[in-house]
């Protein structure tokens, strides 16, 4: 079941997407970037509770027996902040049902019209956003060691 992260939840959220880092993401990055990150999630942990009250940012979670195995965050409604799903159940089309759920409610907010979507896609997950519809649209960047990659895709 996929429903919006509570704060009740954020905790185990966050504790997902950094394990999920730690196995998947952080081998493409330097020092710099592992610590980049890091550091992002434990400020964010605290921010992340305000911004979800004021709808900035939100998340959604894929529930399993009540236990979080993937998330998908959103920063200013239109931008994939993160998309991490749990090593064990990778290949269930975990990420595509979320980032499905994450459009169609946008669709309602946006009375069907058309909408850019953007992602700064890590290196690990750039073939999964082209399979969700993005596009490339400018070369791998690197911003104090995170590695990305710019991505679009618009919604109708």
């Amino acid at each position: 079941m996929i429903r919006e992260i509570e704060q009740k939840d954020l905790k185990e959220a966050v504790k997902l997407v950094n394990t999920v880092f730690n196995e998947f993401v952080a081998g493409d990055y330097s020092p710099e970037g592992q610590k980049t990150f890091s550091d992002y999630l434990e400020i964010k942990l605290g921010e992340l509770s305000q911004d979800l009250d004021s709808g900035h940012k939100k998340m959604w979670g894929f529930y399993e027996n009540e236990k979080i195995i993937g998330v998908i965050g959103t920063r200013d409604r239109f931008h994939i902040s993160l998309m991490f799903v749990a090593k064990d159940h990778q290949k269930r089309k975990i990420a595509t049902k979320l980032f499905t759920a994450v459009v169609d409610s946008l669709k309602v907010a946006e009375n069907g019209k058309s909408f850019t979507m953007s992602v700064n896609s890590s290196p690990y997950a750039v073939k999964i956003y082209e399979r969700l519809g993005f596009s490339v649209t400018d070369n791998e960047q690197i911003k104090n060691g995170i590695r990305f990659t710019p991505m679009e895709m618009i919604a109708k």
